[in-house]
């Protein structure tokens, strides 16, 4: 016979020699063997922008404690994979944690179009709530509105943390760390005992919304005012290593880089106080390895202050490095900047394993890493190089279709919305002149093919037979809510961009989007590794299996049988 319990946050299965007996057993199981206990604190890490080729690219010059530990010691998927398109942050952090896709989970962008609104949402928009932390701040400034006016009621599945409360009778504590507000509010997911993100501008301080509490704890209180923003921009950013070992990198000096607002040319070594007042004030940390340092700074003091990993109840801590994203962006995937940000985030991973083997205990914890997106190569650099990358734009091709369809239907406003390479068609357009939205949506999805840039374009309607035959239209499936996403969605040439002519970005159903790192290392953790393909929505049911606990209520993913111990 077999009983269970809840112990360190998972069920453990026990079988009575010798009995018949149908009855429970309270008691819990000792463990000697440190392998097999179950974990105290579960770390989900998620490094934004991070192309699981970076892991080969940068591994020489990686220390033994960092990425390397995890590799050698863990499990690594190494053919992973995003199964939907678009690839954006909201989406991916919400599928990772969700164990399912924006199909099912409804994080279908970073900002998308709404019909009935007129208006297009953010992910973590909630007018419901008012931030917390933000005294003496100039809230009209922030990105998306008023800063701290966040929460997941945009996500309608839950995460891993929010079964982990559950299965703990609501003991497990669950916290999102992030430099981005949606990086850690959609991770840590409904029931979550906190969120806090980054607002860097006047004073560089975490905060946090009344979604999850009143006030700041004091711990972070303590955090925010100890000084570290001020010493990481004094710190500055220079090369890590000598810039021969650099070699794989584009020059430090080229054309396919932005420059910080305030500097001439892109390059070694960045004068951080100088700068910061161009850049957005504490903000500049965002794009610079300072970013990722202040995440550990305070992951940490959240375990302190919170004492995560410290009684029987397994914890959930979910981290976002987003300065990754930032350098990306910026600079793209092949410049020394962003080699040097990898290099020194392995660092901070080495400082952050170390302390959590000290304050949780070795053997006592266990982590994974992924992404929620990869991204591009600059198309000038790829074109300079003889590739066959190219920009484009909507704005001509929306002009062209109006017109097309008032040649056809009568003179309209005939197309509402065109984001996140989707179409929305004007309803009420369609029904003052009589016309099936079905059949405008053919004729736009025959349209838009005309573009240069564009390879796919499917209507709504023929979604489900293409995504049964095609690969790439089965991403878009899987990315597609109905009713939210739009009438028609198109793909746009491997390798071309709607972008500026520096930097990268990122979205497409495409390899050099979808492929990200997925390593798992710790308690319950196998040794090994597997070139069969894996999906991101299967990282959820994976942790829920080596915790024991019912999967996300969304999860369309499965668990990665090898990785479980």
């Amino acid at each position: 016979m077999k009983t269970f319990q809840i112990f360190s946050g998972v069920l453990t299965a026990t079988v009575l020699a010798g009995s018949l007996m149908s009855c429970s057993i309270d008691a819990k199981v000792v463990v000697e063997n440190s392998s097999d206990v179950a974990p105290k604190l579960i770390v989900g890490i998620t490094i934004d922008q991070m192309r699981a080729d970076y892991l080969y690219r940068f591994s020489d010059h990686f220390c033994d404690g960092g990425f390397a530990r995890v590799i050698d010691s863990g499990y690594s998927c190494n053919d992973h994979h995003f199964g939907y398109a678009p690839t954006f942050t909201g989406p991916g952090h919400a599928s990772i944690f969700t164990g399912t896709t924006p199909s099912i989970h409804g994080i279908i962008a970073n900002d998308w179009y709404v019909r009935d609104l007129l208006a297009t949402v953010y992910c973590a928009s909630d007018a419901a709530s008012t931030g917390v932390g933000v005294d003496g701040i100039d809230l009209e400034s922030a990105l998306y509105g008023k800063a701290g006016r966040m929460s997941p009621v945009r996500m309608i599945s839950n995460t891993i943390g929010d079964e982990l409360k559950l299965a703990t009778g609501l003991k497990a504590k669950v916290f999102g760390v992030s430099l981005k507000d949606r990086g850690a509010i959609l991770p840590a997911g409904h029931s979550a005992d906190g969120a806090f993100w980054f607002y860097g501008k006047e004073k560089g301080h975490f905060i946090s919304s009344t979604y999850y509490v009143e006030k700041l704890p004091q711990w972070a209180i303590d955090f925010n005012v100890s000084g570290e923003a001020d010493r990481l921009v004094d710190l500055g950013w220079d090369m890590l290593l000598p810039v021969d070992a650099y070699s794989t990198c584009t020059p430090d000096n080229n054309p396919f880089e932005g420059a910080f607002k305030g500097e001439i040319r892109p390059v070694f070594p960045y004068d951080l106080k100088k700068l910061k007042e161009a850049n957005g004030g504490f903000d500049i940390l965002k794009g610079t390895p300072g970013g990722n340092t202040i995440i550990i700074d305070f992951a940490l003091a959240t375990i302190d202050g919170e004492d995560l990993g410290g009684d029987e109840y397994c914890d959930l801590l979910a981290l976002s490095f987003s300065a990754t994203d930032y350098v990306g962006h910026r600079c793209g995937p092949h410049a020394i900047e962003t080699m040097d940000m990898y290099l020194r985030l392995d660092l901070e991973l080495e400082r952050f394993f170390n302390a959590l083997d000290e304050k949780v205990g070795k053997g006592n914890w266990t982590v994974f890493i992924t992404s929620d997106h990869g991204a591009a190569t600059v198309p000038s650099y790829g074109a300079s190089t003889g590739l066959p990358t190219e920009y484009w734009t909507s704005g001509n091709m929306k002009d062209r279709i109006d017109n097309s369809l008032d040649d056809m239907f009568g003179a309209q406003t005939w197309i509402s919305n065109i984001s996140n390479n989707q179409i929305f068609i004007n309803e009420v357009a369609c029904l003052d002149s009589d016309v099936s939205i079905s059949e405008v949506a053919k004729t736009v999805s025959r349209l838009a093919l005309e573009e240069d840039a564009i390879i796919m374009s499917i209507t709504e309607g023929d979604l489900a037979s293409r995504a049964a035959v095609d690969p790439i239209a089965s991403k878009l499936f899987d990315g597609h809510q109905p009713g939210s996403s739009g009438d028609v969605a198109f793909v746009l040439k491997p390798g071309w961009l709607t972008y500026g002519r520096t930097g990268s970005t990122h979205g497409s159903p495409f390899v050099y989007d979808t492929h990200v790192p997925c390593l798992f290392y710790g308690a319950g953790v196998n040794h090994g590794s597997t070139f069969e393909t894996t999906l991101i929505r299967d990282i959820a049911p994976t942790i829920s299996a080596i915790l024991r606990i019912p999967y996300p209520n969304g999860t369309t993913g499965s668990p990665i049988s090898d990785v479980i111990k």
